[in-house]
């Protein structure tokens, strides 16, 4: 049970880890993505293609942090690399499981959930906690795969959704209130000592195969001392999500 891999990544899309020193002290590997266009909010087929060819190259697939949640499409690319069955466990106050019929071509931050369910065969069942309780009716339809956690009221409420012991672990910080973390989206109420004891449990009684983490604050380099206790409140949790799989 736990982790797999206890690699740590940083993905360097737009240089947000670059304040956040202990963070990066424990970092494995960097990949550098900065430079491929087409990348903010949503993708290209082009674009993908070159995420997915660097982030191959990497040595280890443990826990990936990606930036802003402008990316979190992203994840979608790591799901792609599982090969056997297994659960998706999304934390995350956003509904990204609307099909981008308006964007053909495109894989985007608010799409990516929905189109991992409709392509990858593994991907047996996502399980979501934090949405907005009020997007359910709208979405609810997507498919069966697809279980709502609006509230996370007990551990044991979410191990009872899972149906497999494989999982991979997708956090949004934009769950959490703004008094644990600070996004560039509207932010839920989950508490990170709530977020801390769900992860704890899931690595006690699970296989947890990969992880991601996302919801960096969005702050040009000139003005990051602006939002110095913005990026503190961030990297502490960013480093309480890391030492509980660790």
């Amino acid at each position: 049970m736990g982790l797999l891999h206890h690699d740590v990544t940083l993905l360097n899309f737009d240089h947000q880890y670059a304040r956040q020193h202990r963070l990066s002290d424990r970092a494995d590997e960097w990949i550098d993505l900065s430079n491929i266009p087409s990348t903010n909010l949503f993708c290209t087929h082009e674009a993908l293609a070159e995420i997915r060819r660097r982030l191959a190259a990497r040595s280890s697939s443990g826990i990936t942090y990606i930036g802003s949640g402008n990316y979190h499409y992203v994840t979608y690319a790591l799901l792609s690399e599982i090969h056997h069955p297994f659960s998706l466990v999304l934390f995350d106050n956003h509904t990204d499981a609307k099909r981008s019929e308006q964007l053909p071509g495109l894989l985007t931050c608010g799409s990516w959930v929905a189109e991992a369910i409709a392509r990858l065969p593994q991907l047996q069942q996502v399980v979501w906690v934090g949405v907005h309780a009020d997007a359910l009716p709208r979405y609810s339809g997507i498919g069966s795969k697809l279980i709502f956690l609006p509230d996370l009221r007990h551990a044991g409420q979410l191990l009872s959704s899972l149906t497999a012991d494989d999982i991979y672990v997708s956090i949004d910080k934009d769950v959490l209130d703004e008094a644990d973390a600070v996004t560039n989206w509207d932010q839920g109420t989950m508490r990170l000592r709530q977020l801390i004891m769900a992860l704890h449990e899931l690595v006690v009684n699970k296989n947890i195969i990969g992880m991601d983490v996302c919801g960096e604050l969005r702050v040009p380099p000139a003005d990051a001392w602006k939002y110095a206790e913005q990026i503190r409140l961030n990297e502490i949790a960013n480093l309480a999500i890391l030492d509980v799989v660790s």
